[in-house]
Formats: structure tokens, C-alpha cells, sequence
């Protein structure tokens, strides 16, 4: 039996990690925009409600940024790098298949 390999941790990941066990929100950039992200424990009960990714993202980022992010007209592929960097600035394992 194999194990997969872990991805090394950069001190950008590790920073971002550290931040979000902390009870405060966490920031990253995008499209020149910087996004504020509440503690994951302080997200709205919405977000355990929908299986759908976008409306996973603007209810985590709130209607004023999500709406900020709509006027970039960002593509689908933007949208992924988007959801990556909103992942990570939670401290989520992105290679965790979540």
C-alpha cells in the first residue's frame, strides 16, 4: 500500500493555516481585490445547507465581495483559482479532496 504524497508546506501555507486557527477572519487577494473571510465556525448556516459551490463561496465572502468579485468578470477558470485561494485562506488541506 502506497501513501499519497503531502505536499510541502511553503510558509505562505503554513501562515495561512496559523491565521485561520485563530477565531478572528483571514484575508487573501484576488483580481486586485483583497477578500476578507470570516473563522469557518463564523460562517452563515447557509453555507452546511447547499452543495453548491458558488453559493458555497458568496455566502463565506458575503454579498458586498462577491459582488466585487462578479464586476472582475471573472471566467470559469478564474473562478477555480478563486475557490483555491478561498480554500486556503481557510487552512483547508487542499489535497484532501474537500
Amino acid at each position: 500500500m502506497t501513501t499519497p504524497k503531502k505536499k510541502p508546506v511553503t510558509p505562505k501555507a503554513s501562515a495561512a493555516k496559523a491565521e485561520a486557527l485563530e477565531e478572528g477572519p483571514v484575508t487573501f487577494e484576488h483580481a486586485g481585490i483583497t477578500f476578507e473571510v470570516p473563522h469557518p465556525l463564523d460562517f452563515p448556516l447557509e453555507v452546511l445547507e447547499t452543495d453548491d459551490e458558488f453559493e458555497a463561496c458568496r455566502l463565506i465572502v458575503g454579498e458586498d465581495q462577491w459582488a466585487a468579485y462578479k464586476e472582475t468578470r471573472p471566467t470559469i477558470r478564474d473562478f477555480g483559482v478563486f475557490a483555491q485561494k478561498l480554500s486556503e485562506a481557510q487552512g483547508r488541506d487542499t489535497d484532501s479532496g474537500n
